[in-house]
């Protein structure tokens, strides 16, 4: 009987104390299922982080089918069959959106002389038929023409390389990153003579800021330079007074001195503004010193598909 008591004493004391202790524990439990208030303050929470771009070379990659690697060696085996060249055909190269199905290292192009490509370029099939013909008609015939002498080697400044218009971190894909540009910077002649474009280009340079980013910049156009203000001639009371002679007559126009002609240009700087302009009939864009600071030692030669060619 006695212990009955005892367990009955146990049991409400049990239960006075779950009954006190329930209300703490439903309230911690609360507190941890409701998130915390934001700060106050907005400007010391941290700012989203950007989303960082993707550089051509990390975007994601899908191989070439073998249908598009045969048609690519097709059309070399039909373009450099007929033409001197001495090149390294090179496996299919797919770095992320980069690449060319069926790309060739070149080192020469044409013979008697054949001309060297200082470093050898990796490029495109097409766009070594173009530099052969360019070569071929153009070069060749105004380096003998201005320089009496055949140009032997061609300075490679840049062909493929996987990235962005410019080397931005955004934007358009650039040509050399589809092995379909060759930047040429020197060429070099049978005498010995070397002839940059640099040093050669006639006239100076221009310096804008290199193009944005932005697909409609081409269609905007450069800003036409301020017009003038042409001189405002006597109005129609000075003419009255003239006519009734209480204003005297003035006296004529001054004749504008003759404009002279400008200097002719020397053989290096002819050819080099010759091979240059001739150029905009092979390839589909040609820029150079004219175009913007970032061509100004060499002139950047690719076979982008054009409605029109595109010539600076």
């Amino acid at each position: 009987m006695r212990v009955s008591c005892l367990a009955r004493a146990g049991l409400l004391g049990l239960t006075v104390l779950l009954a006190a202790t329930a209300p703490l524990v439903l309230h911690a439990l609360a507190a941890e299922a409701v998130p915390p208030l934001p700060e106050r303050n907005p400007a010391r929470l941290p700012a989203p982080e950007a989303a960082k771009p993707v550089l051509p070379g990390e975007a994601p990659s899908v191989p070439w089918t073998e249908a598009e690697v045969s048609a690519a060696k097709a059309k070399c085996t039909e373009l450099l069959g007929s033409t001197s060249f001495d090149y390294q055909p090179l496996e299919p190269i797919k770095e992320g959106i980069c690449g060319a199905p069926a790309p060739i290292l070149l080192k020469s192009v044409g013979k008697d002389p054949a001309v060297e490509i200082d470093p050898p370029a990796t490029l495109t099939c097409p766009l070594a038929g173009a530099l052969s013909a360019w070569l071929k008609e153009v070069v060749q015939p105004d380096a003998k023409a201005l320089l009496g002498s055949p140009v032997v080697t061609l300075h490679n400044a840049t062909s493929y390389a996987c990235r962005n218009r410019y080397g931005a971190a955004q934007g358009p894909l650039s040509e050399h990153a589809l092995a379909n540009a060759l930047d040429v910077s020197e060429f070099v002649f049978a005498s010995g003579e070397r002839v940059t474009v640099l040093a050669s280009w006639p006239y100076d340079p221009v310096t804008p800021p290199l193009p944005l980013p932005k697909p409609t910049r081409a269609a905007e156009g450069p800003v036409p330079p301020p017009s003038t203000p042409k001189p405002a001639g006597p109005g129609l009371v000075e003419v009255a007074k003239v006519k009734a002679g209480v204003l005297p007559v003035p006296p004529p126009e001054a004749t504008p001195p003759a404009t002279t002609a400008e200097p002719a240009l020397d053989g290096k700087s002819a050819f080099v503004k010759q091979v240059h302009d001739d150029a905009c009939r092979t390839f589909g864009t040609v820029l150079g010193p004219a175009s913007n600071a970032a061509h100004n030692n060499h002139f950047h030669l690719d076979m982008k598909q054009r409605r029109a060619g595109f010539c600076e």
